[in-house]
């Protein structure tokens, strides 16, 4: 039997492993970290008693790549039920109910962003033409913010859809953000069927989805090895012998998946940097941060479950589950780079200003409780240029192939990204 090394226990590399073993590989998946999942795992807090995860993670329905893999996993329980889009968009004056569950399918949607305050019947007759265009034609690769210039969309539905779809599922600006993959997040989520369109926020700890690997790879022969740090590979030829640890120790391979981030890339793989493609993507590849604090209160405060509101220090806020405090809120901010470099305390006052501002029943002495959770190279910032870049994992050795959300996969740097890089690497050591 064929043995194949995975390096990087993340959604890639699990995908990745799964695959390869359901194709008749042996695989050794290699994690450096104590456990699983990645950037999209848990640490446990001493205080609260209870896992949090590494930034608030929510999917859709058409992620059925990374929902596949919660089956074969049996954790897709975990996900929660799925359910129509619903939240409420508070900008401390006036808020409104993003419903779209108020009609099937598409119409569902179009329905609620009829409901956007101070959207005249012209302004929403030209959100329906944007959306028509980007929807069922081709488009020259721009930013999202030029498009909406040159459909003239109108300041409300920028600040209640246009800007909040985007940095959710781009992490990035507007001004930054790559048109086309805005394109394939509605066509592909929310305007494909229903069933593509629900929206899961998962009601256990992200680490509890995916940990079951370690066991799944042993009942199919393989294993999961953590705590084991590699630190190159062994060239032979035009291939790859296997892998080198920290400790000295070579795992031997017939074939090797890299899944980690892409900047670790040119310390794991030196020679990679001398392959125009990858080379090129290294120099410009920049990312977006992502900053989540965590809070437990004294009383609740959050109006609905999933809250969104258009202010630089805070984007969205959900409900968590919890039994330490009277309710638990995640706050969210997406491509963070202006509160990165602040003073953590500092940091702290500016989200929750912008909290107390749209939720007025917020005030700091509520707080019980709160753990900041900031992940500085969360996403690719994926600009036009660099969206063109995305390598496709495929390298000039015959059996190393790379995986990760940061591969061209066509979609953003989500968790169904990682998932489908996973599945693609499998498929191309096949050929």
């Amino acid at each position: 039997m064929a043995h194949a090394v995975v390096v990087g226990a993340g959604v890639a590399g699990i995908s990745a492993a799964i695959h390869l073993t359901q194709r008749g590989w042996r695989v050794t998946l290699v994690e450096a970290r104590s456990t699983v999942g990645g950037r999209a795992t848990s640490v446990w807090d001493e205080v609260a008693g209870e896992f949090v995860d590494c930034g608030q993670h929510v999917f859709l329905g058409a992620y059925r790549e990374l929902r596949g893999l919660l089956h074969i996993l049996q954790t897709h329980p975990f996900a929660g039920p799925g359910e129509r889009l619903r939240f409420l968009f508070c900008n401390g004056v006036q808020s409104f109910l993003f419903d779209a569950g108020r009609l099937p399918g598409p119409l569902g949607f179009l329905a609620a962003l009829r409901h956007i305050p101070g959207l005249s019947c012209r302004d929403y007759e030209h959100l329906l033409r944007g959306l028509l265009r980007l929807l069922l034609f081709g488009n020259a690769e721009m930013t999202v913010a030029a498009f909406l210039r040159r459909f003239r969309q109108a300041e409300p539905a920028i600040a209640a859809f246009w800007k909040p779809l985007t940095f959710a599922t781009m992490n990035a600006a507007p001004e930054e953000a790559a048109l086309s993959l805005l394109q394939v997040v509605l066509r592909q989520g929310f305007f494909r069927d229903t069933e593509a369109a629900r929206f899961f926020v998962p009601q256990r700890a992200l680490v509890e989805l995916f940990q079951p690997v370690g066991e799944w790879l042993v009942r199919h022969g393989g294993e999961l090895r953590l705590r084991t740090v590699v630190r190159g590979l062994v060239f032979h030829g035009s291939g790859i012998r296997g892998v080198l640890t920290t400790t000295g120790e070579c795992i031997r391979a017939d074939a090797v998946v890299v899944a980690t981030p892409p900047w670790t890339l040119p310390y794991l793989i030196p020679a990679l940097q001398r392959v125009p493609a990858y080379a090129e993507f290294f120099r410009t590849a920049q990312y977006s941060p992502i900053v989540t604090i965590y809070l437990w209160l004294k009383e609740p405060v959050l109006p609905a479950a999933i809250c969104a509101f258009p202010h630089p220090d805070l984007h969205w806020a959900f409900r968590r589950p919890t039994q330490y405090a009277a309710e638990s809120v995640a706050l969210l901010v997406s491509a963070a780079e202006h509160l990165v470099s602040l003073p953590r305390r500092q940091l702290l006052e500016r989200c929750f200003a912008a909290f107390a501002s749209a939720v007025p029943s917020f005030r700091s002495e509520l707080v019980l409780h709160f753990r900041l959770m900031l992940e500085r190279r969360a996403t690719l910032r994926l600009t036009p240029q660099l969206q063109a870049l995305r390598p496709d994992g495929m390298t000039p050795w015959r059996n190393l192939v790379l995986a990760g959300d940061w591969v061209q996969t066509g979609l953003p740097c989500t968790l169904e990204s990682a998932a489908r890089s996973g599945r693609a690497a499998a498929e191309r050591l096949m050929l």
